[in-house]
């Protein structure tokens, strides 16, 4: 099991359209910059980030146990 020492990042980066159809790729980095977990998302930028933030708590959940 990973255990994370410090807190998890979340990058997101515009792979095309605009608006409701914005195709978003997220990214959830850990403290040496590896990336941990990575998905994707279609809509507004605060849906995606939310999504991702999900996965990211998810992620620490696990650790923690």
């Amino acid at each position: 099991m990973t255990q994370f020492t410090a807190p998890l990042a979340i990058k997101l980066r515009l792979t095309g359209g605009s608006g409701p159809n914005a195709n978003w790729h997220w990214e959830i980095h850990d403290a040496d910059a590896k990336v941990i977990k990575t998905g994707s998302a279609v809509g507004p930028e605060h849906k995606a980030f939310a999504t991702a933030r999900i996965a990211k708590e998810k992620l620490e959940q696990t650790a923690g146990n």
